[in-house]
């Protein structure tokens, strides 16, 4: 009978062997289609993130997500839109709960998916096409969001909030491997004079950006990004964090901007940095209150203190010399580089000769439109001047041809090659993103000073 079972058992395997045959259908196993989302979307009906934002009835829903009891903060898309961006930041590190951003050269939204370990397929660089229509769009506080419909369970409230995964899944398409290098090409400086200006937190929310030279108030070698024990007030299982401009004891407002950490990130209980850093991360809103989410530890790196630097330490380096006066015949130059231990050298008394000059020593272009506070420290020594104030001006200028004097902290006094630490505010000039130094040496043929210049930075 055991041998009669296993008879039996063979040819009904056989049989069913033979009958998948040459006509079996074999999966597919196209390297080029994902297996994530619905590969039949199309291109077709395409617009910006910008665009999209900007449709009169779905710009009027978000910002009406800005108003306390605001009952019209949603609606449906019922037009065939979609929109391509990157990937600019997910729940990698649990920072950022069930949404990603995307992002592309006109702006960025956050698409709200009721899943966990998004980031397995939608990684940061990865490009991806949504079909918009039938999901929901809104605003929460006025950030950009797209998603499902939330239906508050105890007072029956409705808003934009998270999709299913299976409605998800409908409306998406992969286009691509994932770049990293796709998302850094967008990640933009933010601009803290700007932080206030509605325009800009309209243009800018939900982007990925970096907040340079700030420091955290509370790092103390302790204090954690996101505890969890009661030392301090959490907003929906989220701590924010006050930071503040490296060169500032002000505090930046916490109704201005804050570092919003989930005490379910993997790093909430790193210690908080000390040092003067840059931060990354997507620059949420709620309200008019920017709110920035790191996405990873990496997103924090430690700041380059000053705006510009150059030690005269090997070179002139990038600056330049302008002879505004024609040199006089028999002087070949007004600066030349020294060596590191005396910078940059200007004179006009050469053979026992005085010469008539006017030369000046220009900075390259000096970036300070994030800056909120700038000051141009150098280090000077000087002899055999007449009156200094006059013959040695410091200068600045923001087009590189029309100069103003700088009133600088003080002159040698003439009688030592002693190097001076000297400084000169340039707070009227932050905000500007193409701003020189100049350094004007003046003489005539009677008084000809030795100047000598080492150890420029603008902090």
């Amino acid at each position: 009978m055991k041998e009669l079972k296993y008879i039996l058992i063979t040819t009904v395997l056989v049989l069913f062997a033979s009958c998948m045959g040459k006509d079996y259908a074999e999966p597919n196993l196209d390297s080029n289609t994902s297996p994530y989302g619905n590969n039949e979307i199309s291109e077709d009906s395409l617009i910006t993130i910008k665009q999209l934002k900007n449709i009169d009835l779905y710009k009027q829903v978000i910002a009406n997500s800005a108003n306390k009891g605001a009952t019209n903060t949603y609606t449906e898309i019922d037009k065939g839109y979609k929109i391509k961006g990157i990937v600019t930041g997910n729940d990698i590190q649990g920072n950022i709960y069930q949404e990603v951003s995307v992002q592309d050269s006109t702006g960025a939204i956050l698409v709200c998916i009721s899943a966990s370990g998004l980031y397995g397929y939608l990684p940061v660089g990865q490009e991806v096409l949504i079909d918009c229509k039938g999901l929901i769009i809104g605003g929460y506080g006025a950030q950009a969001e797209l998603g499902g419909l939330y239906i508050n369970s105890t007072t029956g409230a409705k808003s934009v909030g998270r999709m299913d995964r299976y409605t998800w899944q409908k409306h998406f398409k992969l286009i691509g491997s994932a770049d990293a290098s796709k998302a850094e090409a967008l990640k933009t400086d933010f601009d803290l004079n700007s932080a206030t200006n509605e325009n800009y937190l309209k243009e800018n929310a939900g982007k990925l950006m970096t907040i340079k030279r700030v420091v955290f108030r509370d790092a103390n070698g302790k204090n954690v990004y996101a505890p969890n024990d009661g030392s301090v007030s959490l907003v929906a299982n989220c701590v924010n964090r006050q930071i503040k401009e490296y060169n500032s004891s002000s505090t930046i407002s916490t109704d201005e901007m804050v570092v919003r950490t989930s005490t379910y990130a993997s790093f909430a209980n790193d210690i908080l940095r000390g040092d003067t850093i840059n931060i990354t991360g997507i620059f949420t809103r709620y309200r008019n209150t920017w709110q920035i989410l790191m996405r990873t530890t990496d997103d924090i790196s430690k700041a380059q203190l000053a705006y510009f630097s150059e030690p005269f330490d090997a070179s002139i380096g990038n600056f330049t010399i302008e002879n505004v006066k024609t040199l006089p015949s028999g002087l070949s130059h007004v600066w030349a580089w020294g060596s590191s231990a005396y910078g940059m050298k200007a004179s006009a008394y050469v053979g026992g000769a005085y010469y008539d000059t006017e030369s000046r020593l220009k900075s390259p272009a000096i970036n300070l439109s994030s800056a909120k506070a700038a000051t141009l420290h150098f280090q000077q020594a000087s002899r055999y001047f007449g009156n200094a104030a006059s013959e040695l001006k410091v200068q600045v200028s923001i087009d590189g041809t029309n100069w103003t004097d700088l009133t600088v902290s003080g002159y040698p006094d003439g009688t030592s090659w002693d190097f001076l630490e000297t400084t000169a505010n340039l707070n009227s000039y932050c905000g500007k993103k193409t701003v020189y130094i100049g350094f004007l040496y003046n003489s005539s043929a009677t008084t000809a000073a030795t100047w000598e210049v080492k150890n420029i930075t603008v902090e």
